[in-house]
This record gives structure tokens, sequence and C-alpha cells, in this order.
């Protein structure tokens, strides 16, 4: 576009005064942490500072073996802190707006500067395929725009001089010049999109449960620590460094460390499998907030179609070639649209490649039709059928509007006269009939997640009847049962949340309205959007999910971004939801036994002349074998079952025949140890290796039913544990028995097995 002296660009010198004024096209800070936020927000946990507390309290013993439980603190804070800066990495890499640069003029000459230095009020030019970087006004020239991003509508919108330009809207043909109203946190997208860069949690059961279990234990923990230690350094006069090495064993045993490992490493392997899939998950808890959820909301544009459209069939009423003809028209029309596009270029190679006109006229969105005169009475009228046909082919139109009601674009082709300065319609020839373009495997995501009891609700800013169309064709359930959101107010709305499946002319606010009436109806929601209009819903959802192509808001309010956009990855990331989490609450049971049993056990103690038999090496050794090592493999094996509403009431069902297992054994085996007159090394030897296969036992109760692999694994585990206590019995504080040990050990073997029985009871009752 020939610049226009008129047009009052900036000088440099003026640009450069408003960027100093804070008037520059810069976007405010990302949403994600800073790389600092991210590694003292994984350090200094509560979690961390009270292990490394007892860690410090350890070494002043000098009994620094006793130290190993740190290594699962250790690994814990890089398995959290790597899997942020990769999700941050990724995330920032989104580009806000797909346009780095823009075409601006400044000292009256065009210059391409980056988006970032444009300024307000800066003159941009822009062209067929660039996007709107800030909100603006046009000032010179025409051109069609994509609002989608913005709006939820999908067709294009003219826009001439002194109409307002949205950021994030795109040109789909034409050429104008544009001067900048509006820029960085000022423009719309961003005022709009201003509480969605907030910091989002991902809601979680698991993260809640965790909690609370911390908030109990840290309730208990340290005073029962104090009275521990004081019971055993002037009750039981044992020194010092005994003293403090039995307390911080207590306290150790009950915090549930190898369950926050297993957590943060389960969800962290989920994360790279999707990564591998392209999807991006920007939160560890994101993927059980979606292997939870009961509703799945979406967008018609981008989810159920891809954005294209296609011809589908040409009809004629007159035995004349209706693809030749539209064939000829495009030869000498702008294709400067999208259906112009779709006609064109299905039709290509048809017609006549010389035809020359001795008129034309361009579609516009005022008049609804594009025509042309060849001459020699060859003259064609081709839009929208209302607007050819009119009230003069009644016929013809409600034929017309029977195509339509499929949700299906009718373009009506006539034969037409030209008088110099209008055409009229004098003989219907045919339609072309387009239809969006439904993604692949679309059909059967919806399929998935119909057999998986999750209700399918499609949110759009286009019409309802054609959104329920396309909706029908793609094989949402319930698609007929659509409302016009346009005349509803928010009771209303909200009312039809749950009985709708099919959701038009919705506006941003009122995808809100939506999303919370589901919850208040006890739903668990989760919602996929990517644009500017979709962002206010994603934040309020349990859990959400953006597509990478969309406006880079939608990925920052989002929990998951899916890279290619493709919305049929969305089983799959479900599955690794719901393998995550019933990896984890089948594993859990492990790690909150070994609590119960600490507990209970260091809560008796205090009341009675008995020294604590456990060092804290010898915890290290037992949670290893029976929790640390097999939760890992076990959270790597595919389990895509429903996941549970009740995750904790579950757990401690199946934790608690082992705690009651292994808290009468240790208990009898101190007692009885000190009748036997028993050294406190040999009860406390004793109570380590009956600890150890009892929770091996507790093990095998929660890989049933067993099959070749979790039969290997228990083998291996039980193979390290008696290889450790056989061959390095030094390292883990163990002293060789004596007969009378021997055989109370011997005794309290059997006991071990009760639980056994127990789980298995309990799982004939879970299937049943």
């Amino acid at each position: 576009m020939k610049i226009d002296p008129k047009w009052s660009s900036l000088s440099s010198a003026e640009a450069a005064r408003l960027a100093a004024e804070g008037k520059a096209n810069v976007s405010p800070s990302s949403a994600s942490k800073s790389v600092k936020q991210i590694w003292f927000s994984n350090l200094f946990t509560f979690y961390n500072m009270l292990n490394l507390v007892l860690a410090v309290l350890v070494a002043t013993t000098g009994s620094y073996r006793n130290m190993l439980f740190l290594g699962i603190v250790i690994s814990n804070f890089f398995i959290g802190t790597i899997q942020e800066l990769k999700a941050k990495k990724v995330v920032d890499s989104l580009s806000v707006l797909t346009a780095p640069t823009a075409r601006a003029v400044r000292d009256g000459k065009e210059v391409v500067l980056p988006c970032r230095e444009l300024v307000l009020g800066d003159v941009i030019i822009v062209g067929a395929g660039d996007q709107i970087t800030a909100d603006a006004v046009v000032i010179a020239g025409e051109a069609r725009f994509n609002e989608s991003l913005i709006t939820g509508e999908s067709d294009p919108v003219l826009k001439t001089v002194g109409e307002n330009l949205f950021s994030g809207s795109f040109v789909i043909s034409g050429e104008c010049a544009v001067r900048l109203t509006a820029v960085g946190a000022d423009s719309y997208a961003e005022r709009l999109t201003a509480e969605a860069k907030k910091l989002k949690t991902a809601k979680s059961v698991l993260k809640t449960t965790m909690v609370r279990i911390i908030k109990a234990v840290t309730a208990v923990i340290v005073p029962m620590g104090m009275l521990t230690f004081l019971s055993h350094y002037f009750v039981q006069d044992l020194g010092y460094a005994e003293s403090m090495i039995s307390t911080v064993a207590s306290m150790v045993g009950m915090i549930p460390d190898g369950l926050y490992l297993l957590t943060s490493m389960s969800f962290a392997v989920g994360v790279v499998r999707l990564a591998q899939r392209r999807t991006l998950t920007q939160q560890l808890y994101s993927l059980e907030s979606l292997a939870r959820a009961d509703v799945l909301c979406l967008d018609k544009t981008g989810t159920i179609t891809s954005g294209k459209m296609r011809v589908r069939e040409t009809v004629s009423l007159t035995g004349e070639d209706v693809a030749a003809i539209a064939a000829n028209l495009y030869r000498v029309l702008p294709v400067d649209n999208a259906t112009a596009k779709t006609v064109a270029e299905a039709f290509g190679g048809k017609g006549d490649e010389g035809a020359a006109a001795v008129h034309t006229l361009p579609f516009s969105s005022a008049q609804k039709y594009a025509a042309a005169d060849f001459g020699g009475g060859k003259c064609y009228m081709l839009g929208a059928p209302e607007f050819v046909l009119g009230k003069k082919f009644p016929r013809e139109l409600e034929t017309a509007a029977g195509f339509a009601k499929d949700g299906t674009r009718v373009l009506a082709l006539c034969a037409a006269k030209f008088d110099g300065k209008l055409y009229e319609a004098e003989n219907p020839l045919g339609f072309i009939l387009i239809e969006d373009e439904i993604r692949p495997n679309v059909m059967e995501t919806f399929e998935y997640f119909k057999k998986n009891d999750v209700a399918i609700k499609v949110i759009s800013g286009d019409s309802p009847a054609a959104v329920s169309a396309i909706a029908k064709k793609a094989g949402v359930p319930g698609a007929e049962n659509f409302v016009d959101a346009s005349v509803l107010s928010d009771g209303e709305l909200a009312a039809a949340a749950e009985s709708a499946a099919v959701f038009g002319r919705v506006s941003p606010e009122q995808k809100r309205v939506i999303i919370k009436a589901l919850q208040s109806g006890g739903h668990a929601v989760a919602m996929t959007g990517d644009g500017v209009n979709d962002v206010l819903a994603l934040k309020d959802a349990d859990c959400s999910v953006a597509m990478a192509s969309g406006a880079q808001a939608a990925a920052h309010a989002a929990q998951l971004v899916l890279l290619d956009s493709d919305f049929s990855a969305m089983p799959e990331v479900v599955k690794e939801g719901r393998r995550v989490i019933n990896n984890i609450q089948r594993a859990a049971s492990l790690f909150l036994m070994k609590t119960m049993y600490s507990f209970a056990l260091a809560a008796t103690l205090l009341f009675l002349p008995l020294a604590y038999p456990f060092a804290p090496i010898q915890f290290t050794l037992i949670g290893a074998v029976a929790s640390g090592i097999p939760g890992v493999v076990l959270a790597l094996e595919p389990n895509f079952k429903r996941v549970p509403k009740q995750f904790m009431s579950t757990v401690l069902k199946r934790a608690a025949a082992g705690a009651v297992t292994i808290f009468a054994g240790i208990m009898f085996s101190v007692a009885a140890g000190g009748s036997l007159g028993l050294t406190l090394d040999e009860i406390s030897t004793v109570c380590t290796v009956f600890t150890g296969i009892s929770s091996l036992v507790t093990l095998l109760c929660s890989c049933l039913p067993l099959n070749k692999f979790k039969g290997a694994l228990i083998a291996f585990c039980a193979a390290v544990f008696f290889v450790a206590v056989r061959l390095l019995p030094g390292v883990f504080m163990l002293v060789p028995l004596g007969k009378a040990a021997a055989l109370l050990l011997a005794a309290m073997l059997p006991f071990t097995l009760i639980q056994y029985f127990i789980r298995r009871n309990q799982l004939r009752k879970e299937e049943n």
C-alpha cells in the first residue's frame, strides 16, 4: 500500500519518547513463574525444612549414615524443579502473537519492526495473513478480518475506514493502514485476560489429601518427638546420641516421605509421556484434574472442525455445469475470503481458462453475493440464497433452507442481467454446498468420552442451529438439545447448563456462567479453548486445555496445552491421568501404612519404659524395598480404570490391615524381648526384620491380583532386603541374633500373613 502523508505517522524521536513513557506494545509479564521462583517454591517447603531439621539433629550425634533419608528429599526437589523449568521453557516459547514483526510507518517511510517496539499512535500496514498486534482503528483501505479469537465467531468481518480493530484479529483478505489506539496492557485482549494471567493452581484430590496428612502429622510430630527424646534421655537414661537417633527415627517413620517422591515421579513420568505426544503439562497435578472430569466443555472451531471448509457437492437445477460457471466467476473475481478460496480451489480445473468479464462485482458483507457479466448474455450471481434469490424464487429459497438445516453453507448460483448499475437474478441454476471440515478421529474421541461417562458441552459464538448440526455430524451425544445464549439471562443460561449440549452465540462472560453452573451441580468440569474469549472460562474450569495455535493468553490460562492443536489427543491425556492416579492410590497404602504404625508405636512407647526399637537408616531400608522401589515401578504400569471418587478412605482401608499387623508384632517383640533378656540391638534387629517381611507382604497385597511382572517385582524387592540384612548388617545397624532372639523372630513370622487374608477378602468385596 502506498504511504499517504495525511496519515501523520510518528517520527523515530516521538516513538522513542512514547516508549520511554511506557506506551510501547509490551505485554505484561508472563503468568509463568520465574526461574528463581521455581527453585525457591520447590526448595523451601515445609516437608523439606522438616526433614532438613531432622538431618541436622542426627548430624549432631555423628551418625551420618542415619541421614540417608535426605536422599528422598533431594530427589523430590529435583524432579519437581526440572519438570517446572521444562514446562516454563515450552510455554514461554509460545508467542503471544504469531506475527513477531509488523510493517510500521516511521518518519514517513515503511520499516519492519518487532511488535514489542510499536508504540501508541504508530501507523502499521496489514495485509492477508497478518495479525493485529494491538487495538487499532482503520485509517485507509479496507480488509476482512477473522475475529474468532476475540468474539468466538468464525465468519469474516469487513473493516473500513473509521472502524475499530482488536488485538489478535487476523487479516483474511484486503490491505489497510491502521493507527494503534491501545497497546500492551491497555489493549482489549490484555484487559480481558488480566485476571487469567494470575497463577492458577490445579485442583487436586491427591494434593489436598497430602496437605491434610502433613497438617495432621505436623500437629503431633514435633511435640511427640520432644516427649520421646525426654523419655529416652531423662527417664531411660540412654544418652544423647542414642536418644536423638531414636527420636528422629520415630519422627521420620511418621512422615510419608516416599509418597511425596512417588507422586512427583508418577506425574513427572506422565508429563514426559504427554510431551512425547506433543502435549504440554504446565502443572504436575493437571493430569489428575482432567482424569477426574465428568463434563468436557469445548468450542466448535478448532476442536470439532479444523477451521477449513470444503465443497461437499453441487446441485444443478437446469442441467447447467454449476462447477464450471463457478470456476469462471473466480477467474475474474478476487478470491478474497475463505468461501471464495474454497470454491476456487475445488473447481480450479474446470470452466473456460480464457474467460473474460466486461464487468465484475466483488463480494461484500453488505450485498452478500458476487457477480460478473461475461457479455453475450452470460451474466451470473453467486452468494447467499436469501440475497441472490430473494422473494422472487420462493421454491428455490425453500430448497436452499432445507440444505442448510444440517449446518451446510449454501451458495446460490443464478443467471442474471446487468443494467449497468445493478445485477438482478433471472433464473436459478443451482447450489454449491459447503461444509466445515470435521477433524479426523473426532468421532472416535467423542465415543471414548461417552463410554467413560463424560458429558460433552459445545460452547460457541456461532449460530446455535449450525453448531448443533455440526456437533451431530461429529457424534456429540444430545447435540439436538441447543440454546441461543444471546436471548437468555444468566439465570436462564445456568438453568440450561445441565440439559443442553450445545450453546450458541455465547459471550466470554456467559461461558463462565455455564462453567460455574455445572460446578454448582457437583460436576468436575474440563474445558478446551484457543481464543481470548475463552480465557475467563478456562481459568474457572477445574481443568483447562488450550490449543497452541490460538492466543497465548489462552495458553497462559490453561493447565494443559495441545501443541499440535489436535483434540483427538485428549483421550491419551485422560488415560495418562488415570494411570497416574490409580497407581498412586494402589501404592499409597504402602507409605501410609508406615505412618500409621509409626504413630501408634511412638504414642504407645511414651507411656511405657521401653526404648524406640528403630534407627532412621533401618526405616530407610524398609521403605526402599517395600514401598520406594515398587512404588516407582508400579507407577509405570498401564491402569486406565475410571478414577474412584473416594481416595483417602480407600487408601486407609487398605493400609489399616498391614499397620495393625506390624504394630502388634513390634509391640510383642519389644515386650517379649525384654522378658527374654535380649539386648536393645537384638530387639531392634528382630523388629527390623519382622517389619521388613510384613511390609513385603503388604506389597504383595497391593499387587493382587498377581501377574508375572508383579511377581518378579516382589521377588526382586525381597531379595534386596535379605541381601542387605545378611551381607550389610553393620551398615543398617543390625546384629547377629542369639537363639532366643531367633526363636522370637521365627514365632512372629506367621503373623505377617494375617493381612494377606484380610486384603484378599477386601478385594473380593471390591470386585462385587
